[in-house]
């Protein structure tokens, strides 16, 4: 049995460049300490540290923010077992396999337990680079057959997760101009729509930006703990020790959903460094993150609507809700804010009741209009009861417009829902 780990470099603290991190586990502790001379200097990846422990991949993947995990054969037993449970435990890392004879016979099986691909030992790091890119256009290829987001073209060597805009969000934030569109309803659905989906395995975070209104707990029928400000100890820290978040800084609600709340008082506002800390440290642990923005841009609502990947922008389909939205992005733009991730949700449509159509709310706010959610009386019912849409009528209007619009963004967590009623 093996015993002991090595740890080959340690990436520092700041992570300001656009380059993608890797972690590597293998019983071969010379090729370890090859590798991170093979990387040294590399511009598009970087390694973050190698270990001959499995039980040290989680805790080198949050502590360097790494994006893909690479499992070496050398390790005593089968290294396609290992990834595969890595890449269960860690849905938002890419997990490779290294070997050092491959067959085609593994890389099929690889590609059936969700590893990402194999890669022949040794290798250079533009052959990294490769099996990376080969990835993302696998992933971008399978988002345009179902209707995806179009291919961006990121600057970076390579394109990591969070650089392109074809691969499935890891945070959504749910925003508004206004009060009363359905924001929180939106957002505590969809959630749970995610959570409850086809791939419950993939983790669910929904956090309540709205400072001191915040009415996602009522809708929950829960208590609104823990808050924003229980994260006031670590605000500055890139990432907080997942086992302090789930002993202390989140609810772990029975639908399986973890949650953070407002805290409940208008006079006490989470800061841009404590909503910098709660998103870092929650989109490492969480396939998904929801936030639920405060109608106004508080501090803490213009930095989850930066750090977010795609921001749903919630209207009512009348002019003096759309003249509010057009005004206040006119602000955000002024505010340094850029407006290419934001997307429309057109809420309470009613045809015949004299409202916008969604192509003219596109066109008078020159956004894309990500889908159109129609009136459904039984929703301020299912609130008042605080029994949530989605799993009080997954079938009924409201939820089946929900998964439809969000379906795109999220292939593989709401798929199944789709057709249903």
């Amino acid at each position: 049995m093996l015993t002991g780990s090595v740890v080959v470099m340690r990436a520092g603290e700041k992570r300001d460049d656009p380059a993608m991190w890797f972690v590597a586990l293998d019983g071969d502790a010379e090729w370890l300490e090859e590798m991170g001379s093979r990387f040294l200097g590399a511009e598009g990846l970087r390694f973050a540290g190698g270990t001959l422990q499995e039980r040290d991949v989680q805790r080198l993947v949050m502590e360097n923010a790494a994006e893909v995990v690479l499992v070496g054969d050398y390790l005593g037993r089968d290294a396609l077992g290992i990834a595969s449970a890595l890449a269960k435990a860690m849905p938002t890392v890419r997990v490779f396999v290294m070997a050092r004879d491959p067959t085609a016979e593994m890389a099929l099986r690889a590609r059936q337990c969700g590893i990402r691909g194999v890669l022949r030992k040794p290798f250079r790091p533009e052959d990294l680079e490769e099996a990376i890119r080969a990835d993302l256009e696998a992933e971008q290829r399978q988002l345009e057959r179902i209707g995806g987001l179009a291919p961006s073209s990121g600057s970076a060597v390579v394109d990591g997760p969070r650089a392109v805009e074809g691969v499935a969000p890891r945070v959504i934030a749910v925003f508004s101009f206004k009060g009363g569109v359905g924001k929180t309803l939106i957002a505590v659905n969809l959630a749970l729509a995610a959570r409850s989906g086809p791939n419950r395995r993939w983790s669910t975070a929904l956090v309540d930006a709205d400072d001191g209104l915040g009415t996602s707990h009522v809708l929950l029928g829960v208590p609104s703990q823990p808050a924003l400000t229980a994260w006031e100890d670590y605000a500055g820290e890139r990432m907080v020790d997942p086992a302090v978040v789930e002993r202390k800084l989140v609810a772990a609600l029975r639908c399986g959903l973890h949650a953070v709340f407002s805290s409940g008082c208008a006079d006490v506002a989470a800061r841009e460094e404590v909503m910098e800390t709660v998103l870092g440290t929650l989109r490492s642990m969480h396939a998904l993150v929801v936030v639920d923005c405060a109608p106004e841009v508080t501090e803490a609502v213009f930095t989850a609507l930066r750090l977010a990947d795609i921001v749903a922008l919630v209207v009512d389909p009348m002019l003096g809700s759309t003249e509010k939205v057009r005004l206040g992005l006119r602000a955000l733009v002024a505010g340094g804010m850029q407006l290419q991730k934001f997307r429309l949700v057109v809420n309470q449509n009613r045809p015949g009741a004299g409202g916008f159509r969604p192509a003219e709310v596109r066109e008078a706010l020159q956004l894309q209009v990500l889908g159109s959610i129609p009136f459904d009386p039984t929703a301020r019912m299912a609130e008042n009861r605080r029994e949530p849409l989605a799993m009080s009528s997954p079938r009924g209007p409201f939820m089946r417009a929900l998964v439809r619009t969000f379906d795109p963004l999220l292939p593989g967590l709401m798929g199944s829902a789709r057709g249903r009623g």
